[in-house]
């Protein structure tokens, strides 16, 4: 997403993963952002609906401002309740100038400041990481993400000193995907601020679910042949040797909490549009129904 000011700090954040991005102003973005910011944002048990309501706000206040940079949201369909806002810069000097011009927008920071103030009514938990590219290690990343519904994202954490080893098995499971043609997509990104330097998101945008459902079979006996028995004994080697943790969670994009660009709404408006609440009947008028 793009920054969103808490307060004194500048928020952003998932996830795209998989070969997805998230929108810059720029239109359809279709290949990852070289930096991506991310705010996770842990929900209440039960406050779920009432969050969402309460985070229309602040797209509603970047659009009132014209702001030209643009975030999406995602919430979870697996784990804990969380959201995941996503903002796409080409370097964290623009993310800093889009932190500073935010600071001198004082009707706008106003704006951000009061929704901050009744934020923590929702959440437990915030926090912002910074995640940069690694094209090397990923697969056929250039996809539209207006177009797409989901993110399939897995978190790994990596032992200390592990890291060189990661990037050589993620390069063998490239070329492996490569030399197979799967059909799949991915965007590994690695996180450089926010927390442990040893954690990467490898992110996968998905249209459906039933993308999720094709995983087994698209990396079975093709990718494995590709990946060699000397490439799978390496694989899990790393596994076993360089991996603290790892996980896979799915998030689905959240148009109500997003500030998408408008080509994302010309690309796909039935999907991006957020149609007003319909106003509330007058009390008389209810009465009037009810007799």
């Amino acid at each position: 997403m793009s920054t969103r000011l808490r307060g004194a700090v500048v928020s952003a954040l998932s996830m795209l993963l998989g070969a997805a991005a998230v929108a810059q102003q720029q239109g359809v973005m279709t290949g990852p952002p070289k930096v991506l910011v991310i705010q996770r944002e842990v929900v209440k048990q039960g406050q779920s609906a009432a969050h969402e309501k309460w985070e229309m706000g602040w797209p509603r206040a970047f659009a009132k401002a014209n702001w030209p940079t643009h975030y999406i949201a995602a919430t979870s369909l697996t784990g804990e309740s969380r959201a995941l806002f996503f903002s796409a810069y080409d370097s964290e000097a623009d993310w800093e100038k889009d932190n500073t011009a935010q600071a001198k927008n004082t009707a706008l920071t106003a704006q951000l400041d009061a929704l901050s103030a009744k934020d923590a009514d929702y959440i437990k938990e915030s926090t912002s990481s910074v995640f940069t590219y690694m094209p090397e290690i990923s697969y056929k990343a250039d996809v539209p993400i207006a177009t797409m519904r989901y993110f399939r994202i897995a978190a790994i954490e990596v032992k200390p000193g592990h890291g060189d080893h990661f990037v050589e098995i993620r390069k063998l499971i490239r070329a492996a995907h490569e030399k197979a043609n799967l059909g799949d997509h991915y965007a590994v990104y690695h996180r450089t601020a926010g927390g442990s330097g040893g954690f990467y998101l490898i992110i996968v945008p998905m249209k459906s679910l039933a993308e999720d459902d094709q995983f087994a079979s698209i990396h079975g006996d093709a990718y494995k042949a590709a990946l060699g028995d000397e490439g799978q004994k390496k694989a899990a080697e790393f596994q076993a040797q360089g991996v603290a943790s790892a996980e896979t969670q799915i998030f689905e994009f959240n148009p109500k909490m997003s500030y998408p660009p408008k080509a994302f709404l010309d690309a796909n408006p039935d999907f991006w549009t957020v149609k007003p609440a319909p106003a509330a009947k007058p009390a008389a008028a209810k009465q009037t129904a009810k007799q």
